[in-house]
């Protein structure tokens, strides 16, 4: 019989024993897979995904919250801009390959609405992970938006909101599930139809519903026109929602940063401009990465608006809040394999304790003091292989978990079910600090004393 079915026997005698100390050693585990699967996984969508633009553009303010509000539609905007910011980016032909504005401002059951141009569906870039290139704004059915208050869904809104092309819904000022419930303001003259849906991209923009800007500006024009007295616009009657009651003379100067968002009451009147000359802000592609920096320093002399590069800030962002919560996190696990390891060598130890007798019996049958020393080190392998194998699973199903709820919440897909190299490098810690736990034990059989222990009944 060899030394690693003697092993094995021994801990299928003392199945409950081992079932507990391979639970705590996959606790542990699970805990450390979950964390560096997690941290890889998002990062990497993040920055794929914050490849898509070299700069954002936009009202001064946080460059990560223009960042985390324009590129991946989790966070409130900062503000507004003229629209002539943009004409003037779009039309810098030495740096600016293209320019895509965005005005925000509504939702629908949580689901931003994007007023855009009809240019942004032809954006690409190839991906620096994957080498591939990248297209999320392929039709799946329908069109894409020609006219005011026209609609394009991308794939996760269209499957969890229902709709399909010809429908139509209401869109909520702000970003609200249930406006009825929390104070929301239903657009309910200005309803959408939904003409195209978008194939699933597995990124942001899979939470998104897009529309051209004059949608936007016209459910706000029109508002507050019926708000302060003014007439009502009119679908039929497009231009009637660009008109302003007031003098230019008589209007007040504009904000630095105005919003159209939930946490800023839209009184255009104040501002003295008419919403449809604002934009939330301008998503910039240009003729080479290279020019970021150069760019960003050319922004950022003026006085209006400022630069953000998506991939810097993201970079920031794991760096300085997600890189410190993910080292808390591995400290934990790593504490949890130390008390796993202490659980290893007690139970190795009193079992030791228990069968000296039949140790003995296996030296007096002729194994040496070195193979009885192997046969202990055997058992603490298996119960350390066995706790990382069920760590493994039971941290891949909670990344996986996690990340169905990172793709529901963010548009974010991840690979749950793979094995990075920090994860190879914690698991082969894992199985260092395992083995060593049974080095007390198996010396401890390798010192027994055969004649003793065959005398002790």
């Amino acid at each position: 019989m060899s030394l690693w079915h003697i092993a094995w026997s021994y801990l299928w005698n003392r199945k409950l024993t081992t079932c507990l100390t391979i639970l705590s050693v996959a606790l542990a585990v699970g805990l450390i897979s979950s964390v560096l699967t997690l941290r890889e996984e998002t990062r990497k969508r993040f920055e794929e995904e914050g490849q898509a633009f070299d700069i954002v553009v936009g009202a001064k303010g946080s460059p990560l919250q223009l960042v985390l509000s324009s590129v991946y539609f989790m966070d409130t905007p900062t503000g507004n801009i003229p629209i002539e910011e943009y004409e003037a980016i779009r039309n810098d032909t030495e740096y600016v390959r293209a320019a895509f504005p965005i005005g925000m401002g509504d939702s629908y059951r949580g689901f931003r609405l994007v007023g855009t141009t009809e240019d942004l569906f032809e954006h690409r870039w190839v991906s620096p992970l994957s080498g591939e290139e990248r297209a999320p704004f392929q039709l799946e059915a329908g069109r894409i938006f020609e006219r005011e208050m026209e609609a394009v869904l991308g794939a996760l809104a269209a499957r969890q909101t229902g709709l399909r092309v010809g429908d139509t819904f209401i869109s909520t000022h702000g970003l609200m599930e249930l406006p009825e419930f929390v104070g929301g303001h239903d657009h309910k003259d200005h309803p959408y139809r939904v003409v195209g849906i978008l194939r699933p991209s597995n990124s942001p923009y899979d939470r998104a519903i897009f529309c051209s800007l004059e949608s936007v500006w016209a459910v706000h024009t029109h508002d507050h026109a019926h708000s302060y007295g003014g007439n009502a616009h009119d679908p039929d009657h497009d231009e009637d929602c660009y008109q302003d009651d007031r003098e230019p003379d008589d209007a007040p100067a504009s904000p630095a940063a105005g919003a159209l968002d939930d946490d800023v009451d839209l009184k255009y009147e104040e501002w003295g401009r008419d919403p449809a000359s604002m934009v939330t802000a301008v998503l910039v592609q240009l003729h080479s990465p290279a020019m970021r920096f150069q760019y960003e320093q050319k922004i950022r002399g003026s006085t209006a608006v400022m630069a953000a590069v998506p991939i810097n800030e993201i970079a920031k962002l794991y760096d300085q809040l997600l890189g410190t919560a993910k080292l808390v996190m591995l400290a934990v696990g790593y504490l949890v394999v130390v008390i796993s390891a202490l659980s290893i060598l007690i139970g190795l130890y009193l079992s030791i304790l228990q069968r000296k007798r039949d140790l003995a019996i296996m030296r007096a049958l002729g194994a040496s003091a070195y193979e009885v020393f192997g046969a202990v080190i055997i058992e603490a392998f298996w119960v350390t292989v066995l706790g990382i194998a069920c760590g493994w699973v039971l941290g891949s199903v909670v990344s996986h978990g996690l990340g169905q709820y990172l793709a529901w919440r963010f548009g974010l897909v991840i690979t749950a079910f793979n094995i990075t190299r920090e994860e190879g490098v914690a698991f082969a810690v894992v199985a260092l600090v395992g083995l060593l736990a049974g080095v007390l034990p198996a010396w401890q059989a390798y010192r027994c004393d055969v004649a003793q222990d065959l005398a002790d009944r």
